[in-house]
């Protein structure tokens, strides 16, 4: 089997998408991957043969980025010689079925967070939809898609009125919103995550439980909300993993002994000694806690993780505080009213052990060929 695999450059939607890629190269297929340069390293590393998009810069701005990589991703999909068996794109580049029609193969879409339908749309928070729109603006004005032919002409019309054969949904099954209302077309499976080493080694052992992990992802970073998150928790009965991300732990003034501050930590690892973590709600980080059975605090700002902290809080594994909390004591408050909730810590490890006996990769694969 040939496959052409097309996607954004964008760390959320890419990220999810190869361990399927690895899994298909392990499996004997020919995987195609189209991507922005920067992703040709992590895309190579799978056994992929790794495309880049015709006249794209090495080092796009995100602004560039946004304007210009999905007509990139499509044009230089369109302009490939080779003839492939199938197509599977991530959900984000919902031009993706129209491709598949254009090159006259089956196609498969990928959801690197729950799956999106009319109902789900209807009862998704302003916020969502909003953001859906201002994003509709930037990567693919209606004029633009009309040109290209495109059969729907914004993200909202693309993911929901346009249905592959197969869809793989990168979430727990229990953690899709009126998951009744998505056939079996829809596999639900979450990548084992991978440990990234570095250089930071986390003293554990001088640590006092409660532990609570901090981290607001690889692409918010918020100075002041660090500099609450110390003076909410420094010197109390509580140790804290501080992930600060592009803000350096240096300019955050004197850090007490309780709180242990990086500028990069390996998640994963520190996962498995979290008690408690305070999450913006991206899903490649929920996805990384619940395999470890950790239950949250939710701290949504943007796109998708207010769904996301809607769910967690719907299923009990987390509490929700203000997206620009101002008030250090319902930081301190919410986080130690999760750490001693036994209900909530039994509900995370539910979620742990659903997603320890998720469909296998080698079935999901085998549903992929079955369309070819």
């Amino acid at each position: 089997m040939n496959v052409l695999m097309v996607n954004l450059p964008f760390s959320g939607h890419t990220n999810p998408t190869l361990p399927l890629t690895a899994k298909l190269v392990e499996a004997g297929h020919k995987v195609t991957y189209v991507n922005a340069p920067e992703f040709r390293e992590k895309i190579e590393h799978t056994g992929a043969t790794f495309v880049p998009y015709k006249d794209y810069p090495e080092n796009a701005s995100e602004k560039y980025k946004k304007n210009h990589s999905f007509v990139a991703a499509y044009d230089t999909a369109i302009s490939l010689k080779e003839k492939f068996d199938i197509l599977i794109y991530e959900m984000f580049f919902y031009p993706g079925i129209d491709l598949a029609k254009q090159l006259g193969i089956p196609c498969v879409r990928q959801f690197s967070q729950p799956a999106w339908n009319d109902t789900t749309w209807k009862e998704a928070p302003t916020v969502f939809k909003i953001s859906a729109k201002l994003i509709d603006m930037q990567v693919l004005p209606k004029k633009v898609a009309k040109n290209k032919g495109f059969s729907n002409l914004c993200l909202k019309d693309g993911i929901t009125k346009s249905k592959p054969n197969l869809n793989i949904v990168y979430i727990p099954k229990q953690f899709q919103n009126k998951s009744e209302e998505f056939d079996d077309s829809y596999l639900y499976v979450i990548p084992k995550p991978a440990v990234i080493s570095g250089n930071v080694v986390i003293p554990y052992e001088k640590m006092k439980s409660p532990i609570v992990y901090i981290s607001l992802g690889s692409i918010l970073s918020d100075k002041s909300f660090y500099k609450k998150c110390i003076k909410a928790f420094g010197g109390k009965e509580v140790s804290v993993i501080l992930n600060t991300g592009n803000v350096s732990p240096d300019i955050l003034g004197k850090i007490p002994e309780n709180i242990y501050a990086y500028s990069f930590v390996p998640q994963i690892e520190v996962f498995s000694h979290t008690d408690v973590f305070l999450t913006h709600c991206g899903m490649n980080s929920i996805n990384e806690a619940l395999c470890f059975g950790v239950p949250m605090v939710a701290m949504p700002f943007i796109n998708d993780q207010v769904t996301n902290a809607n769910q967690l809080v719907n299923l009990g594994i987390a509490k929700r505080i203000h997206s620009f909390v101002q008030n250090t004591n319902e930081i301190y408050a919410t986080v130690m009213e999760v750490a001693a909730s036994s209900v909530m810590k039994e509900k995370a490890i539910e979620m742990k052990k659903a997603i320890d006996n998720q469909m296998t990769w080698e079935s999901i694969v085998r549903r992929i060929e079955d369309l070819v």
